[in-house]
């Protein structure tokens, strides 16, 4: 980053160093007010088409298109083909940025604290980041979940291990490697995996007690639920996985002795 030179270059490459570190305004408010204008002059068209269409003398011009005589309808369909064109664009770019997620506190944090350090930018060309409800970021990776936003706040931790130097010279400027967050995850995940399906087997067979049994299952069945709300699962399938546990570990209960 401190390769460019100050300015919009150094800003740009700040913004395109990670992913977390690039946000952009949506202009909600602004792209509303545009549709609303849109959507009326659609709406003022359409008026006009009913209107010449009731004041057509010549029925059979209504019912074909390629021998229609009326100029003035033919123009305003095209009009109307064109604004619709330009609203359909309007309204799918505002729906896909309703979509986008809002950057997490401490990513917008990183972001106003670099810009108030560096001040790349004049200040009335940075108050787009003083606006922090409008910004948004990229979509994340399908399978970014809560263990990656709980590996990421380990900043502190972590910095020696995967920080990314190569990206920025700057101390106070901490990049990681995803891929090498995203193996860390794995590893995590496959180990708690293993760790709710052995470690419960292994507290059942030592306890001889049906209430006492009954309360492990309880006991690692929420510990299960919750590991998997640390992922991007949805909630059907958290509660679906975690009734297959729970059936599983009531089963091998089941056949335990007593």
């Amino acid at each position: 980053v401190e390769s460019f030179r100050p300015g919009y270059p150094r800003l740009a490459a700040f913004f395109n160093s990670d992913r977390t570190l690039c946000a952009f305004k949506k202009f909600g408010r602004l792209h509303a007010r545009t549709l609303l204008y849109k959507q009326d002059e659609i709406l003022e068209l359409q008026e006009q088409l009913d209107e010449l269409d009731s004041n057509e003398k010549t029925a059979y011009f209504l019912y074909t298109r390629r021998q229609d005589r009326n100029v003035e309808r033919q123009d305003l369909m095209l009009k109307i083909g064109g604004k619709l064109a330009e609203y359909n664009t309007l309204l799918e770019g505002y729906y896909r940025h309703l979509e986008r997620r809002r950057p997490q506190e401490s990513q917008l944090q990183s972001i106003s604290n670099w810009l108030e350090g560096n001040k790349p930018i004049v200040p009335a060309e940075s108050a787009a980041y003083t606006d922090w409800e409008d910004l948004v970021s990229p979509h994340n990776p399908s399978d970014y979940g809560g263990l990656e936003r709980l590996l990421e706040s380990c900043a502190i931790v972590l910095k020696k291990q995967g920080r990314d130097q190569e990206k920025s010279d700057d101390d106070h400027i901490i990049h990681y490697s995803a891929d090498r967050v995203a193996t860390i995850s794995r590893f995590l995940t496959a180990l708690l995996a293993v760790a709710t399906l052995t470690i419960p087997i292994a507290v059942l067979y030592s306890i001889e007690k049906m209430e006492s049994r009954l309360w492990v299952i309880v006991i690692f069945t929420a510990i299960f639920s919750g590991a998997l709300c640390m992922t991007q699962t949805r909630n059907f399938e958290i509660f679906s996985a975690t009734a297959a546990y729970c059936a599983v570990m009531v089963v091998f209960v089941a056949n335990l002795p007593t």
